[in-house]
């Protein structure tokens, strides 16, 4: 081999091994009664739809696609035939099967390998149900007064919503029907419109809240957390104090409700009520210990607490750490009392506090009232002094 190609062949490994690696998901399966129509895969981002790739099938319908796996948060996806779609959501490299038949695609078919997608067909189906619910009005009082057909419009999309929020958005505000919930739309319309009705944006500011925990970097959460703030602030009782009350009730909501009763169990496995150490004033943690920040900072608690355990002051953590074993081991070192939330980022007491970063401090009165939840962790010193005053 000449000199040159050896060199040729040399630069093309190395510029392959340099590559970074691609995560992928697959999506196979078979569209029947389709033969010789064109399958596509988009991807709906959250300002355009894409076409990632295509397929022209054939009598059996067999497909496969093995695009980019999402990176930040989960992402949707749909299976496209003429006008008729499948509705995805991806959130892994997983492998993702959907079976369907062309006539019949957009409402039964099937799909395997995804709860996240078996639960986004569950949503889909219920605004095509409630599409024909508000085509069944239309049609029945054709001939009422126009006021009163809108009432029935009206309160049938009420009940609906209701049924969403009970359903998808305040029991699982970090879910991605949740998310999806908040945009679904008739006739072009939002179901959800935070710009102009109070609930509406408290139901937006619930899942930003969460999406900005589990999915931070994600452009989806800038997003919806953007919105959501604006929402609250438009539909402000008190447009003359906005920037106040958005903060109140979008980032310290924890603070206007008041104290709320934690029961978590250390490492010996015994429980420990937050509300045991009334009395005392409390620095009330939330953190993780596999986490870049939390040598240092536990540091910093550790020198408050020697510093002023004698006086009435006390630390009650709570460690929302995947890696159980790696928070046992950190925790048996510690003086105070160090927790473990099991359900990690999914802690409910994460979202009762309203706890959208880590580290997440908040301060507690000898009486049992949250004082305030600073930003700046070189001002605890200070401020546990004057609540010891």
């Amino acid at each position: 081999m000449k000199k040159s190609n050896l060199a040729l062949l040399v630069l093309t490994l190395l510029t392959v091994a340099c590559q970074p690696k691609v995560d992928r998901f697959t999506l196979i399966g078979q569209i029947a009664e389709a033969d010789g129509k064109t399958l596509y895969l988009d991807h709906l981002a959250l300002d355009k739809v894409e076409v990632l790739d295509s397929a022209k099938l054939d009598a059996e319908g067999n497909f496969k696609f093995n695009p980019a796996a999402p990176k930040d948060c989960f992402d949707f996806y749909r299976l496209r035939i003429d006008n008729k779609v499948v509705n995805l959501c991806v959130d892994s490299t997983e492998t993702i099967t959907v079976t369907a038949s062309l006539p019949v695609m957009q409402i039964a078919y099937t799909v395997q390998g995804s709860e996240n997608s078996s639960e986004l067909k569950n949503l889909v189906m219920s605004q095509i149900g409630l599409i024909q619910d508000l085509r069944r009005l239309s049609s029945q009082y054709r001939n009422a007064d126009a006021s009163f057909l809108n009432s029935k419009v009206m309160e049938t999309v009420d009940v609906f919503k209701s049924d969403l929020m009970t359903q998808y958005i305040l029991v699982n505000p970090g879910s991605p029907c949740a998310y999806y919930a908040l945009f679904l739309s008739v006739n072009g319309q939002l179901l959800f419109n935070p710009q102009t009705d109070r609930q509406d944006a408290k139901c937006y500011a619930a899942v930003a809240t969460q999406m900005d925990i589990l999915y931070p970097d994600a452009v989806r959460t800038e997003h919806l957390h953007n919105v959501a703030l604006k929402g609250m602030v438009k539909t402000s009782p008190s447009r003359n104090n906005v920037s106040s009350e958005t903060v109140q009730q979008f980032e310290n909501l924890v603070v206007e409700a008041g104290l709320i009763d934690i029961e978590l169990p250390d490492y010996q496995g015994k429980n420990h009520k937050l509300s045991d150490l009334k009395g005392n004033v409390i620095l009330l943690d939330f953190t993780a210990f596999k986490t870049d920040y939390s040598p240092n900072y536990n540091l910093l608690l550790r020198s408050l607490y020697n510093k002023y355990s004698d006086q009435g002051f006390n630390i009650y953590q709570v460690s929302v750490d995947n890696d159980e074993s790696y928070w046992l081991n950190t925790a048996k070192n510690l003086p105070w009392i160090c927790v473990h939330d099991e359900s990690s980022i999914y802690s409910t007491y994460l979202k009762s506090y309203n706890v959208t970063q880590l580290p997440a401090v908040f301060l507690i009165d000898r009486e049992g009232n949250i004082i305030e939840r600073p930003d700046e962790t070189n001002q605890l010193d200070e401020k546990i002094a004057r609540l010891l005053e």
